[in-house]
């Protein structure tokens, strides 16, 4: 028996409809304080443990201070949805007064996906999103958007930051 092809239904949402993504500016001492904390306000805010942390790159720059970084939270809520929280870090410290600015971008996708192998599993596992499930992962959507602003909560209580208008 030849071994058929595994396909998958894949629905992504961001969790912030329609805003998508908050964003915090901080102007004042220390910026760069605030991402080494990064990796620990993650944790912390999005209560995941180190081995659901990831970081997609690092960037700084030792002769003029600028910084930026892209680090995300994987939560699991069953076999088929994952949330994915994003975290986007730039700014700029000054070397010598330190002074200087950050810029974090916070966002989440929430992430579905229904494996089958032909078309008539296919048609079920719709029906069964549509009668069953589509309920289900509305309220994981809402436990993520508490976590986006758990985490938007943490940074702001942590660094001592106030966002500016």
């Amino acid at each position: 028996m030849a071994k058929e092809s595994l396909n998958e239904i894949t629905i992504k949402d961001y969790v912030l409809s329609p805003v998508e993504k908050i964003t915090i500016n901080y102007k004042g001492p220390r910026p760069l304080t605030i991402f080494k904390q990064a990796e620990m306000i993650m944790k912390i805010g999005a209560d995941v443990a180190s081995s659901g942390l990831y970081t997609s790159l690092f960037k700084y720059d030792a002769t003029d201070g600028s910084f930026r970084t892209h680090i995300h939270a994987k939560r699991g809520y069953d076999q088929f949805t994952n949330v994915f929280l994003y975290t986007d870090y730039s700014g700029q410290e000054n070397l010598k007064t330190h002074e200087g600015s950050i810029n974090i971008k916070i966002y989440g996708v929430l992430e579905t996906k229904f494996p089958y192998v032909n078309s008539f599993q296919k048609t079920l596992w719709w029906m069964y999103y549509k009668s069953f499930y589509k309920t289900y992962r509305n309220r994981c959507r809402i436990t993520s958007e508490k976590y986006i602003y758990k985490l938007r909560d943490t940074f702001k209580n942590i660094s001592g930051m106030q966002e500016l208008k």
